[in-house]
């Protein structure tokens, strides 16, 4: 892109990448709308200068700011309106690169244990979206750590889960018949392909029974708590025209019968977080509810309480979803004797839905610490058994505390993509931080790539010279970059490309146990920065050594264990 330079990682202005922009105008709207983006949550500015026509945005996210640097130019010389320019970085470029709220935390705690992270399949541009081939999710695609042992995520999920997981997940038929595989319980199932099917199973199942699709999620098609066969009839409709709004797959079409294990007389259920083989989040899913003041409707409760700002999906950092009023809502109200003009007395809590789904407006209490041994085995024998490093493992039951029977609950579905945030971050209760804290060290436990910087002219072929000191195994698998080259053991791949293309070119490559960055002199490292969030080992010749002001900066580095060692070259 023209008219902007990136200056990657340690720099010799601050320890945190930097995007410049040029040809931007002082503009009140260009402030305003980094101050709103700045406020959702602190991986996504730093801060931010504007000097000298030159914004300055420090943030360990180059390519939201590259993407946006067209939109935030043309807002600040007015050829577009404030609204626009919100709506295109908000809607466009954070939506697309950070969708899932799950992904913020991640990599803000990756960035914050001293690790990169970098796109992995998109250095420029957004990937179209499904229509044209593609697909969204591609720009979502994140390497954490840099070269041997690095791994790519999307939200939660990892290069370390399974496709047999990935794949068992979608479908909670395929769900179903590896549990009953494992021999764990289980309430009675069948797959309806057609409304008669309904009739000829009806007296083989004990009531109420639950009818949802097999392949849809959120709560979306599920209809629970039918007694009759006429409500049976009603929801097997409901989840044909649930399966029906969109395109779907032969296997996102079956739709399910089962027998409604016993839980909580409000509807509300358990996601089970377990990484890397252990269980370390439990967190109880309520349905949405408003609490009656005496005064309010139900309908301006709900809209009273859509105002809380964790509620507010502007924000990509949102922990809540919105209530939304529909015919399934209404419909749950009826049959409680209620309407949305209806007055709850003070303190009175009235739930609206009777599906716990964080998407229907539901919010979260944390039961970690409660979590029966019997159920704990049963959510890590799962995750051992898919192979997957991440489990969401959804239960509905009465007590968590107790093992699961007919009586006391029963396993609804699995997921390797969880919206792991809303374990880390419960409404009620303790936060689960450290469960997010275990994910990145497990994930990356193997990720021992050395990162050098050398500054500075050398006869020798750097590679060469630090494997003749010792400073790097024989058998290593070296990344070098110098002069716009990209060499791997002594091969050159690429001898035109961009710094920041290079460096983080060299960072996904996962063949890599060494990366080496030589920059000439100086002027090449204010340009460019020292491509790495932290440095092992930082090479000097004596020139650069005699640079008080310079190793005045480095030396700041090496206190903050920024940079672990600076030697001679």
């Amino acid at each position: 892109m023209k008219n902007i330079n990136t200056v990657q990682g340690l720099n010799l202005q601050s320890p945190t990448t930097y995007v410049e922009i040029e040809d931007i105008d002082q503009s009140k709207d260009v402030n305003k709308l980094l101050d709103l983006i700045q406020n959702f949550h602190p991986i996504f500015i730093e801060s931010y200068t504007n000097e000298n026509n030159v914004l300055t945005i420090r943030s360990k996210l180059p390519a939201l700011w590259r993407e946006s640097s067209n939109t935030l130019r043309d807002l600040s010389k007015g050829k577009i309106s404030y609204e626009k320019a919100k709506d295109y970085l908000l809607n466009t470029v954070i939506k697309m690169q950070l969708k899932s709220m799950s992904t913020i935390p991640i990599l803000h705690k990756a960035q914050q244990k001293g690790y990169e992270t970098t796109l992995s399949l998109v250095d420029e541009g957004i990937i179209p979206g499904i229509n044209e081939g593609y697909g969204y999710k591609w720009n979502r695609y994140y390497t954490l750590g840099c070269g041997k042992g690095s791994q790519i995520t999307c939200s939660i999920s990892s290069s370390k889960d399974s496709s047999f997981a990935k794949n068992i997940q979608q479908d909670k038929w395929a769900t179903n018949k590896i549990i009953e595989r494992m021999g764990l319980p289980l309430p009675k199932w069948d797959i309806v392909k057609y409304k008669e099917d309904i009739d000829k199973l009806w007296n083989q199942y004990e009531k109420p029974i639950v009818i949802k699709p097999t392949g849809l999620t959120g709560g979306n098609g599920v209809t629970v708590g039918i007694k009759t066969k006429e409500k049976a009839y009603q929801a097997f409709d409901y989840a044909k025209e649930k399966i029906g709004e969109k395109n779907r797959k032969n296997w996102q079409k079956k739709i399910m019968i089962q027998e409604q294990a016993e839980g909580d007389e409000n509807g509300a259920d358990y996601r089970l977080l377990v990484i890397n083989g252990v269980l370390k989040a439990c967190t109880k899913r309520i349905p949405a509810f408003v609490v009656g003041n005496g005064k309010n409707t139900i309908e301006e409760l709900i809209l009273k309480e859509n105002k809380d700002p964790r509620r507010d999906l502007t924000n990509p950092a949102h922990i809540l979803k919105p209530i939304e009023i529909d015919p399934p809502l209404i419909q749950f109200l009826k049959k409680n004797g209620l309407t949305l003009e209806s007055i709850p007395k003070k303190d009175q809590r009235v739930y609206v839905r009777n599906v716990a789904s964080m998407s229907r407006g539901g919010i979260t209490e944390d039961f970690t610490d409660k979590v029966a041994p019997e159920i704990k085995t049963i959510a890590e024998s799962i995750a051992a058994t898919l192979h997957v490093f991440t489990l969401g493992l959804d239960i509905i039951c009465n007590d968590i505390s107790k093992p699961l029977t007919k009586e006391n609950g029963a396993i609804l579905e699995v997921n390797t993509m969880p919206e792991s945030y809303l374990n880390f971050y419960p409404v009620i209760g303790q936060e689960r931080t450290d469960a997010l804290d275990y994910y990145i060290e497990q994930l990356l436990k193997d990720n021992q790539t050395q990162k050098i910087v050398v500054i500075g002219q050398t006869k020798d072929d750097i590679p060469t010279l630090l494997r003749n000191k010792r400073v790097i195994d024989k058998d290593s698998n070296i990344g070098f970059y110098k002069n716009n080259n990209i060499i791997i053991n002594n091969s050159e791949f690429n001898k035109d490309i961009e710094t920041w293309k290079a460096i983080e070119a060299l960072k996904v490559n996962a063949l890599l146990d060494t990366i080496i960055l030589q920059y000439r002199d100086i002027d090449e490292v204010k340009e460019h920065g020292l491509g790495f969030d932290r440095i092992d080992t930082l090479f000097l010749t004596k020139e650069i050594r005699n640079n008080k002001k310079v190793m005045k900066v480095f030396r700041k580095y090496r206190r903050k264990k920024l940079i672990q060692k600076i030697k001679r070259i």
